[in-house]
C-alpha cells in the first residue's frame, strides 16, 4: 500500500464511497456498541479507558515517527496536562 503522498496524482486526492458503504455502516454499529459499554461504567472507569485510549494513540502515533516513548511517561503527561494528578507526576522523558 502506498501513501497518498506516495501516488502519481498526488496531491490530487480522490476517493470514492463504493465498496465503503457497509464498512462504515459496521464502524458506526460497532462504536455505538462501545459508546454503550463506557456509558455503563462508573465514571472513574470511564475516565482510565478514555486515558488508556489515550495513552495507546499516542504510543502507536509516536511509534510511526520512530520515537519509542515510555507508556508509564506518556500516561503520566497526559493525566498531568489534563489536571488528573493531585500532584503532577515527573515524567522521565520531555517527548511524552
Amino acid at each position: 500500500m502506498k501513501y497518498n503522498w506516495q501516488r502519481n496524482d498526488w496531491p490530487d486526492f480522490r476517493y470514492s464511497l463504493e465498496g465503503l458503504q457497509e464498512l462504515l455502516l459496521r464502524f458506526t454499529g460497532k462504536s455505538g456498541r462501545v459508546d454503550g459499554l463506557l456509558a455503563a461504567l462508573p465514571e472513574a472507569g470511564q475516565t482510565d479507558a478514555w486515558i488508556q485510549l489515550m495513552v495507546s494513540e499516542a504510543m502507536k502515533t509516536s511509534e510511526i515517527e520512530g520515537e519509542m516513548l515510555s507508556r508509564p511517561d506518556v500516561m503520566s503527561s497526559i493525566k498531568n496536562n489534563l489536571g488528573l494528578n493531585a500532584e503532577p507526576k515527573r515524567v522521565g522523558d520531555r517527548r511524552a
